[in-house]
């Protein structure tokens, strides 16, 4: 392992240090945590999902063959008839 020097305000320090203490790591097991989404991610530019969204990944079922950019054609369809 490589050892590394990162500059933090000391507020900001204090409560990731609370923070690991907390939740039973340290500061560099929190600091690869956080980046590791970011590095491991493919190199298309793409931003990595929120953990809140992935969260969401499967939560409902769609039959097959399902084509929602029909049904929101659909949708806005029928509110112009309005």
């Amino acid at each position: 392992m490589s050892t590394i020097t990162l500059t933090l305000d000391d507020d900001f320090l204090a409560q990731a240090e609370a923070y690991a203490q907390r939740t039973g790591t340290d500061l560099s097991a929190l600091v690869t945590d956080a980046l590791r989404p970011i590095v491991e991610q493919p190199a298309s530019g793409s931003k990595p999902i929120p953990p809140e969204l992935a969260a969401l990944y499967g939560c409902i079922s769609l039959p097959p063959g399902y084509n929602y950019k029909e049904h929101l054609a659909e949708v806005f369809n029928d509110r112009g008839d309005q």
